[in-house]
């Protein structure tokens, strides 16, 4: 089947182009980088000549035998003034609308991927939002097993009716620096929710590197396409996989009221199927009573499950309000109506039936969400908790004949769709929010992440890029003792990623959620990384880019003095306590520690811990953490045992 794919894709590269044409990115409305030489190309005719002329200048190229031509514009000065460029060869393509000034490229996974209009306050940001020298290229998602030359996609004039769309963190970030200094801002938004880093980071680094050659030995060399892939992965699945018969009869009434629950088994939920006892592919039912208030009585009710794996059908008291194939999409959140007709005052029962088709099955614990009843945006009833489940039926277990690689970590492939073709494009320089994707492979990232920059830089032809990116923030529930939180390993990976010149962190440590991995609040991420923009980029040195961030310890008898960069206005504790600091001897047995503010450090002591060796500070998945500088801006989570 991929063969003959990889063909066609082939002899559509090298097709000649009758009338001149440029890259998508080359576009109405579009941002121009100021004072970097820009290059201007496409495909023509060959031996065609194609003249582009723009802001005064005019500039000419021939096309070469493969039809491909570019040329050079001298460094452009900053515009806010709407400019044209004329292209023409034996036709004419006019862009109207240009700006001059300073383009980034965002890129990461969901949480550079998630728009504004799932941001804290969404309805109050879009209302505001009018700033039309802001300008937004959305790449479409695509993957491909070799370098692109062109992509999809189209840029969008900040408004009110198009912010929504717009990656919130970038979009507050270009908000920031446009409030600020007022040059005219393009983002080129090249992000895939759940996506890996080895998926944004090209084949021949892959490799080359000797620490990552487990990732080059994944790189597809027939999945050409996303559409190509989607199709095969879930032609794979149905081929493979148990298929669901419906309800059976008998099992009808098992959402009804007064149902005798005595023997099913508890399930905790959020839970995965598996991990609590029951290693079935197949259909299980899972229940629960409600209580509800009188004044609840006879209203509408949403009911929100959070995702579900794979297939669902919802019931209260008896009565279907809800169902969900899910196509294959593993994070499908649901969310239903309930109708007021079935809602009454004291026991109601919810019942869901789910059907796994393959693999782990249940309420996703991997990525939680608040499974809750509300009647309105005050009042809501927790639904994550105890409750009851029995088997309907077992299917005959799945079994792939071969490991299918998840899409969104294939080596090399959306490098190729959605950075490559946009390396000719001069930019400003990078902002990445990712991960989560990798973080049961911090190790990794160590080498990964920073080949990952360093090659952007590569591609672009400037080694001096800056490249900043976002630390993870918190998320899981909170642990009652210190623990070896894989998140914290992770956020450290990053934080190793500032010794790479030409980088910034944002902390964000303190802004995450426990249920969502998606935390709302991306105004101040936004935020955070303007911060090294305007002091790296735009000269403003007396701004404070980072929270404190570890550089020293010593060793003071039975305490700990820890040292910090980027103290900038004194440390502080938020409510006045240091919390979030642990302290261990040689054999590395953390407990919980007291903390103290002395000058521009932090000493740390427990009472228990005579002969101490070892801090670690916000070493959780999701740690209290109360240190910040005078700016307000929160400590990075370090320990001081990392060899």
């Amino acid at each position: 089947m991929f063969c003959g794919i990889v063909i066609i894709a082939v002899s559509v590269c090298c097709r000649v182009y009758a009338d001149v044409r440029l890259p998508a990115v080359f576009s109405d409305n579009m941002v121009l980088q100021k004072e970097a030489p820009v290059t201007v190309r496409g495909w023509a005719e060959p031996s065609e000549k194609v003249t582009v002329e723009f802001a005064g200048q005019r500039k000419e190229a021939a096309a070469d035998k493969a039809g491909r031509w570019s040329l050079v514009l001298a460094p452009l000065r900053q515009s806010a003034e709407a400019g044209e460029m004329r292209v023409t060869g034996k036709n004419a393509i006019v862009i109207r609308n240009v700006l001059v000034g300073d383009v980034w490229l965002a890129s990461g996974q969901s949480n550079m991927a998630m728009p504004v209009s799932q941001a804290e306050n969404a309805a109050k940001e879009i209302g505001a939002a009018s700033y039309p020298n802001i300008r937004f290229f959305m790449v479409e998602r695509d993957m491909c097993s070799t370098p692109k030359e062109d992509g999809a996609g189209k840029w969008m004039i900040c408004s009110s009716n198009t912010v929504g769309s717009f990656s919130a963190a970038a979009y507050f970030f270009a908000r920031e620096l446009q409030a600020k200094f007022h040059v005219p801002t393009g983002v080129i938004n090249s992000s895939v929710g759940a996506s890996s880093c080895q998926a944004w980071t090209p084949a021949e680094v892959l490799k080359a590197d000797p620490k990552l050659p487990q990732l080059a030995a994944l790189a597809p060399e027939n999945y050409c396409d996303w559409k190509t892939y989607e199709s095969f992965r879930k032609a794979t699945y149905e081929k493979y996989s148990c298929k669901d018969p419906g309800v059976r009869a008998e099992c009808i009434a098992w959402a009804q009221p007064g149902l005798d629950v005595s023997g099913w088994k508890d399930f905790k939920v959020p839970g995965n199927i598996e991990a609590q006892g029951m290693n079935v592919d197949g259909a299980v039912w899972f229940r629960r009573e409600v209580d509800i208030p009188a004044n609840w009585a006879g209203h509408n009710l949403s009911i929100s499950l959070g995702p579900i794996s794979d297939n669902d059908i919802t019931y209260m008291n008896g009565e279907k309000v809800g169902a969900t194939d899910n196509n294959w999409r593993e994070w499908v959140f649901r969310s239903y109506t309930i109708p007021g007709k079935l809602v009454k005052e004291g026991k109601n029962v919810i019942a869901v039936r789910i059907f796994n088709r393959i693999g782990n099955g249940g309420f996703c614990p991997a990525y939680p969400a608040p499974l809750k009843l509300r009647k309105d945006d005050t009042s809501e009833i927790i639904l994550s908790g105890v409750w009851k489940s029995k088997v309907e039926m077992s299917a005959e277990p799945a079994r792939l004949p071969f490991v299918l690689p998840s899409q969104y970590s294939v080596p090399a492939a959306f490098f190729n769709a959605m950075i490559a073709p946009y390396s000719k494009f001069p930019l400003r320089g990078f902002i990445w929010y990712q991960g989560e994707g990798n973080a049961g492979a911090a190790q990794q990232h160590d080498v990964l992440f920073p080949a990952m920059i360093e090659s952007w830089r590569k591609w672009w032809g400037n080694p001096t890029l800056p490249f900043y990116f976002v630390q993870l923030a918190s998320f899981r529930a909170r642990e009652a003792q210190p623990s070896e939180g894989g998140w914290a390993r992770m956020r450290e990976s990053q934080m190793k990623t500032l010794a790479l010149h030409d980088t910034g962190m944002a902390v964000a440590i303190d802004i995450g959620a426990a249920l969502e991995i998606h935390p709302k609040n991306k105004q101040d991420v936004g935020k955070r990384l303007a911060r090294w923009a305007m002091r790296d980029c735009y000269g403003d040195k007396d701004i404070e880019v980072s929270g404190p961030l570890y550089t020293a310890h010593m060793i003071e008898g039975d305490k700990i003095r820890i040292r910090f960069k980027h103290s900038g206005g004194g440390l502080k504790a938020k409510g006045g306590t240091l919390k979030g600091f642990a302290i261990a001897a040689a054999d590395k047995k953390f407990v919980w520690a007291q903390a103290a503010i002395e000058d521009e450090s932090v000493v740390v002591w427990s009472e228990g811990i005579k002969s101490p060796l070892h801090v670690r500070y916000a070493w959780a998945d999701n740690p209290e953490c109360t240190l910040c500088n005078g700016a307000g801006l929160p400590a990075s989570p370090f320990r001081t045992d990392a060899n």
